[in-house]
């Protein structure tokens, strides 16, 4: 991830914008009960890299501690298989989610 922070490095609060790529891997896919019960079977998803961008900012707590939050939207798009009554079927999706951090540091 490339970020660009805005202000000077000795300023209390430091708002940033990153962008970069992210690698999103599927493990121990299942369906549910409701999917189970409608005869669906071997789910596998496949792995996926996107375009992911952030923006959030550091406050300096004091000269070296600092509180963090930001927030991070990711593309994910994957070819989903699985079996319906026996057939195999495949689907393309794509999932946007938008992720909250909030968070504590230490500079060096």
């Amino acid at each position: 991830m490339a970020q660009y922070y805005f202000r000077d490095k000795q300023d209390k609060l430091r708002p940033y914008l990153g962008i970069g790529l992210n690698y999103t891997t599927f493990f121990d896919e299942k369906f549910n009960n409701t999917g189970t019960g409608a005869g669906l079977t071997d789910l596998s998803v496949k792995d996926s890299w996107g375009i992911a961008g952030q923006a959030g900012m550091d406050y300096m707590v004091s000269e070296n501690w600092m509180l963090n939050m930001s927030v991070w939207w990711m593309n994910i798009e994957t070819d989903v298989k699985f079996k319906a009554a026996g057939e195999e079927q495949s689907i393309h999706t794509r999932l946007d989610p938008w992720v909250f951090m909030f968070g504590a540091g230490y500079r060096f």
